[in-house]
């Protein structure tokens, strides 16, 4: 049997303009993408997975019972908000401009590649989706304000939601909850995504990703001393040193420089020389950045000490943007420089794996040359993904409260990343990471190589 990952035997997506670049924040995109004819995208009728059958043997039965089926005029029509018997209305925030750009200005292509092949295909159970996308430039006020409009235009659900910060303050307000709105295939790696009930996230949380971190280089690398300079304004920062601190305190390390940052502020010089005070003469066996790319590269402007045995970053220093902009300003430095991620990237020995090889095909074809390396480009993929093999699972019965159910009893098996799986009140199903460094010669860079650190676990079992 086929993994579920690869139940999506999609035919090639259309290539639709994005038309998303040079808007500013509240500028609203909207991706309405009209399918082709052609077959439906099977549902329960074709037959329960048995790797699910806790959730489509009931659902085939409810089904059944209500004489419904996948196929267009039998799918029930108006079931939820937001679906119709030809549509399924989606929403999402993304970040085009502003800090988080650099890393997350690509998701909304993951995301409409898999929305194209849906829709070439016919949709799913004779329901076209639909795609919302509204740019909130990575500002939590305008992005809750976004989604609370979603919220009252009763659209179905919220997919993939790459900028995190909006998504937060819904979560932590309560209006996610109170709305019953499903958020799924989330990759912001925040915490509060993974323990509200209405949340599905794909990535591995930040706060998980810090601690393997610390693990990896106390019990890999010999580390004793540590140093971290963490983004002080936006929430992964604020959440990821902390777990990063403590799991270095747990494990009997000592934290010689611990270095907040503004990331609006354009020079690091006073903050740079004072953790260079701190860290000189090989006094910080481990140096790990936990910043924005933008950041990042400005804080190596100055240059900065690198660790005496290992220096390494955040998932969210995954693009081939930062690594040139390292050696740009660090050369050699930079070699070697590690990014942690929850997922495998199309980097050797992973490049050839079916699913990921896949992705590349996909996202290559809505937008070439796009750097499918970018984990936040992955991880919209792969949330998208998620989310449209749920709605296959759940049929054509599509309620907020089915696919809830759909959801909390699933299990997820895909090239990107150790297997998931999804419980009511345990939402972090991916909780492990892995490394990739930079490489570096003749003052350019390379590429990415494989640490060979393998799926490290997170040593608090992650956040839930």
């Amino acid at each position: 049997m086929k993994r579920s990952f690869q139940t999506f035997a999609f035919v090639a997506g259309l290539s639709l303009a994005l038309g998303f670049v040079g808007q500013s924040p509240g500028a609203e995109t909207t991706i309405q993408v009209l399918a082709t004819p052609g077959p439906q995208v099977a549902g329960p009728e074709s037959g329960p997975d048995p790797s699910l059958s806790a959730v489509a043997v009931p659902t085939a039965t409810r089904i059944a019972r209500q004489g419904l089926s996948c196929a267009p005029g039998k799918n029930g029509g108006a079931t939820a908000p937001g679906v119709t018997a030809t549509e399924v209305k989606l929403a999402a925030t993304v970040v085009l401009d502003g800090p988080a750009a650099s890393l997350l200005k690509h998701s909304p292509t993951g995301m409409k590649a898999v929305v194209d092949k849906v829709n070439s295909r016919g949709g799913i159970c004779g329901r076209r989706l639909s795609l919302k996308l509204v740019n909130d430039g990575f500002d939590a006020r305008l992005g809750n304000q976004f989604i609370g409009n979603f919220i009252a235009e009763d659209y179905f659900a919220l997919a993939v939601v790459p900028s995190a910060e909006g998504l937060s303050s819904a979560i932590s307000s309560g209006a996610i909850r109170r709305a019953g709105i499903p958020v799924v295939g989330t990759d912001g790696m925040r915490a509060e995504q993974y323990t509200d009930p209405w949340v599905w996230p794909v990535a591995t949380a930040t706060v998980s990703t810090m601690r393997i971190i610390a693990k990896y280089a106390r019990e890999k690398r010999a580390a004793r001393t540590f140093a971290i300079v963490w983004d002080g304004k936006y929430k992964f920062g604020i959440e990821g040193a902390e777990a990063f601190k403590s799991q270095v305190s747990d494990l009997g390390g000592t934290i010689v420089a611990d270095v907040k940052v503004d990331p609006e502020q354009p020079s690091y010089a006073s903050e740079v020389a004072e953790f260079n005070r701190k860290c000189g003469d090989q006094k910080c066996d481990a140096v790990i950045m936990l910043l924005l790319p933008e950041t990042a590269k400005n804080w190596l402007d100055r240059s900065p000490e690198m660790g005496r045995v290992y220096t390494a970053g955040a998932q969210t220093l995954f693009t081939q943007e930062f690594a040139q902009d390292c050696v740009k300003a660090a050369s050699s430095a930079c070699h070697g420089l590690a990014v942690w991620t929850g997922y495998n990237p199309p980097i050797p020995p992973f490049h050839g794996l079916p699913d990921v090889a896949t992705y590349v095909n996909d996202v290559t074809t809505v937008r070439p040359g796009i750097d499918t390396k970018n984990q936040f480009l992955e991880g919209a993929y792969l949330g998208m993904t998620l989310f449209v093999e749920a709605l296959r699972l759940t049929g054509p019965d599509l309620t907020r409260e089915n696919l809830r159910a759909t959801l909390d009893s699933m299990s997820f098996r895909t090239d990107f990343t150790s297997p998931l799986r999804w419980r009511p009140g345990k939402h972090d199903a991916n909780t492990r990471a892995r490394a990739f460094a930079m490489v570096v010669s003749g003052g350019q860079f390379r590429g990415w190589r494989d640490e060979g650190t393998g799926w490290v676990a997170d040593p608090k079992g992650g956040v839930s």
